[in-house]
Parts: C-alpha cells; sequence; structure tokens
C-alpha cells in the first residue's frame, strides 16, 4: 500500500518497523534511513503518518513506549497538526542527511544546510529545559506531549552525533541510489554498502 506524496516527489509506504530497520548504529542514522532510495527519483519514505513515526520512535528507543502512545492519541485527535509535525520530520531527516551525507565524504555541510540545522536545533534547545535529577542535570522536554518532541529529540541527538563523530567511521552507503548512512566499527572498515536489504549482497 502506498501513497505518492507529490509535493516532494516521494512514495509513502506501510512499513511495521523492527529491531532490523536499525542499522545506522545511531538513532539519528536510523531516522535518515526511514527514507529508501536517496539517490532515486523516487523515493520511499517508510513513515507514511505521524503514527509511523511515534512507532518509530519507540524501536529506536528515542521515545518510551507509554509517552509514544500519549502523542500518538494527540496526533490522531490533531490531525492536521500531526500533518504539520510530521513534514516538519520529513524536512529535518533531509537537512541531516545533506549534513551528515557531506560530512561522510570528507566534505563541508553547505552553508544553507548549516542553516536550516542550526533553526531546528534553536527549535529543540528552546523546547527544553534544565532540571537537576538525582544528583546530575538533565535536559527535558518542556511539554512532553508536543507534537515536536519526536523531531525536537532526534534534532538534540544530532547535534551530540556531530560534535562526538568517531573519526572516519561515518559511511555513506557505495550504492548511489541508496543514500543511507551507517557506523562503521573502526576508521579501517572495509564495508562500503549499508547492509540494507537492497544493498545486502553488495561488496
Amino acid at each position: 500500500m502506498a501513497k505518492d506524496l507529490s509535493e516532494t516527489g516521494e512514495t509513502a509506504i506501510v512499513h511495521e518497523f523492527g529491531e532490523g530497520d536499525l542499522i545506522g548504529g545511531h538513532p539519528v542514522l536510523d531516522f535518515i534511513n526511514t527514507l529508501i532510495r536517496w539517490g532515486s527519483p523516487e523515493p520511499l519514505d517508510r513513515l507514511d503518518g505521524y503514527i509511523s513515526l511515534a512507532q518509530w520512535s519507540v524501536v529506536a528507543g528515542v521515545m518510551e513506549p507509554a509517552l509514544a502512545d500519549i502523542v500518538a492519541m494527540k496526533a490522531s485527535l490533531e490531525p492536521d497538526d500531526a500533518v504539520v509535525a510530521l513534514e516538519n520530520a520529513r524536512a529535518l531527516r533531509g537537512i541531516l542527511h545533506h549534513v551528515l551525507a557531506a560530512h561522510a565524504q570528507g566534505g563541508e555541510p553547505a552553508y544553507d544546510d548549516m542553516e536550516a540545522f542550526e533553526a531546528f536545533w534553536k527549535q529543540a534547545i528552546g523546547a527544553h529545559r534544565l532540571a537537576f535529577t538525582d544528583d546530575h542535570i538533565e535536559i527535558r522536554p518542556v511539554a512532553f506531549t508536543s507534537l515536536t518532541i519526536i523531531a525536537d529529540l532526534i534534532t538534540r541527538d544530532a547535534v551530540d552525533l556531530v560534535k562526538t563523530l568517531p573519526d572516519r567511521r561515518l559511511r555513506l552507503c557505495a550504492n548511489d541510489a541508496c543514500g543511507w548512512l551507517y557506523l562503521v566499527k573502526s576508521a579501517r572498515a572495509k564495508q562500503r554498502y549499508c547492509g540494507g536489504r537492497v544493498c545486502l549482497n553488495k561488496r
């Protein structure tokens, strides 16, 4: 089952997320990899609705199941806002792909992409607060039921990832049509393909 997203050229497909989808080595990379065939004129989007985004967030460990259920319920009660929040998350995904793919190829992200990333970061920071708990300081969302919480959490994690990326361990799949990103165990690793279903048998 699929539906065309005519404004973006992507086709949304129904997908049941599971542990087998987590091949990126980091939730931010797994989020990016929810789009199939980045290099194709007709990519496939596994995020076919906000509920799908919430389900992915649980599988990827971004949100606790109980919290994801609450947010998903809110999305069902506020469908128009849920559509906006999903499109916001998809836009974030595209920006993260541009920024991290450039990094993986040893290049510098485009200025416009970094500006957009910064805008998402500022939005995410504004949606968090500092809290002192159990003898340490935590960064917590201000509103746990906000429909933007998933994108905000991913943005926060993405900033942490780019600050601590291991040298030469971030890879862009060598299959030009794929475009998935993943971490390898060592900078010397020879793995050139992501290991996703499409690229599994490539070497």
